[in-house]
């Protein structure tokens, strides 16, 4: 019986088929790695990868705080197990992050998969942030009242909050779910665009868009096949419906697309690209560090004064950056001090 079917990863029965690190009856199989495995030691794999990536990328450091942004999706749900599982041996302290963006279904599917994984976890301290709380409205009130696209909107406020947290609690990193196969797509795109310098935001690691503290992506050459089969296979709850503001009708959709059907032909083909995008990162432009702060928050800018705050004073007539990150280092003391 099939469980999940896809280009790299393929999860279902098979009587001859014997995992590769202990023999035992497996049914989990690696397209681009040419391996099966049995459920206990596909986790074991892909904890070892999560972990390798963090210390080869200096990702965060023995000692430091890592704030993990988890949406509650099945990316970032993979991402927050993974790493309650290595903070120890890591020697690292990790607060996840769930924001609730007040979109209806999906969001109370997201915070009931967010709320899930703290249960369980034993090395994790979670954080829940209300929007509404913070700006007096939640994220579709917002969209339609900026006229922005909701995706650039979105994120904008996400950044914002997530950089005013990290900076309250004295996070080294912002850790996200971003896997393989979206970061080769977006850096196809950028590519086709001769957006080079956009490139390396991609990496493993990115100190620019303005972030108050370096961006991490543990998940870096880990396929989307394989948080699919994670969540699957350990019955981890996520949310399984896509964000209604989401366009199918996109350029990153047909690179993406693109992607699973070359992955189909020839395996491995995307992990190579990512890990040689990675080693060859150094050589691409960089794009300019933000040399401002916010004269209104105090937050990086590329002006005078940062987009958040900019973003609210449009829509409430005045700017809530300041506001915003007193309220956050209000959550945060008790954070602190636990």
């Amino acid at each position: 019986m099939v469980v999940l079917e896809a280009p790299a990863v393929k999860v279902y029965e098979s009587p001859k088929a014997k995992c590769v690190k202990c023999g035992a009856p497996a049914r989990i199989r690696l397209s681009y790695a040419n391996a099966w495995f049995c459920d206990k030691h596909f986790k074991e794999y892909v904890k070892e990868r999560v972990k390798n990536n963090i210390i080869k990328y200096n990702m965060v450091k023995r000692g430091e705080t890592l704030l993990v942004a988890v949406s509650g999706g099945k990316d970032s749900v993979t991402l927050m197990n993974v790493l309650d599982e290595i903070a120890p041996e890591l020697g690292v302290n990790i607060v996840a992050v769930h924001i609730v963006l007040g979109m209806g279904e999906f969001s109370e599917k997201s915070l009931e998969a967010f709320r899930d994984s703290c249960s369980k976890a034993k090395n994790v301290k979670c954080v829940t942030v209300d929007l509404k709380e913070l700006l007096g409205m939640y994220m579709p009130e917002i969209i339609r009242r900026s006229r922005r696209p909701a995706c650039s909107v979105c994120g904008l406020v996400k950044r914002y909050i997530l950089n005013a947290m990290a900076v309250s609690l004295g996070a080294s990193s912002i850790a996200t779910g971003h896997h393989m196969n979206d970061l080769m797509t977006y850096a196809i795109k950028n590519f086709m665009e001769q957006k080079l310098d956009n490139i390396t935001k991609l990496g493993p690691v990115s100190e620019s868009e303005g972030s108050a503290v370096k961006r991490v992506r543990p998940l870096y050459d880990i396929y989307e096949d394989e948080t699919r089969a994670f969540v699957k296979v350990y019955g981890l709850n996520y949310v399984d419906i896509e964000c209604p503001f989401k366009s199918t009708l996109t350029l990153e959709v047909i690179i993406k697309d693109m992607l699973s059907r070359a992955e189909s032909e020839s395996p491995s083909l995307t992990i190579s690209a990512a890990r040689a995008l990675a080693r060859n990162l150094p050589s691409y432009p960089r794009p300019a560090s933000p040399p401002n702060r916010c004269r209104l928050c105090g937050m990086p800018s590329n002006g005078d004064v940062c987009g958040f705050c900019r973003l609210t004073m449009s829509l409430t007539g005045a700017p809530l950056g300041p506001e915003v990150r007193s309220r956050i280092e209000g959550m945060m003391s008790s954070l602190r001090t636990s």
